[in-house]
């Protein structure tokens, strides 16, 4: 199954999921499609958000206190 076909797969699957009001599965399924598509970004790309990611919620997780 090529790249394309997965990632219109898994949208269909998370959108069934919503319309079935299957939150949970939904998540799932939304997780799924963000995984494939990730799958081709630059991994350098990948670290800076997961870095940016986690000064946010340092940053949160410190003014909460």
């Amino acid at each position: 199954m090529d790249f394309d076909q997965r990632l219109r797969d898994a949208s269909t699957r998370a959108k069934a999921a919503e319309d079935q009001r299957d939150d949970c599965l939904a998540a799932s399924e939304w997780r799924r499609y963000r995984l494939i598509r990730d799958a081709t970004r630059d991994p350098e790309e990948l670290l800076a958000e997961g870095v940016a990611l986690s000064a946010q919620a340092i940053a949160l997780a410190t003014s909460a206190k």
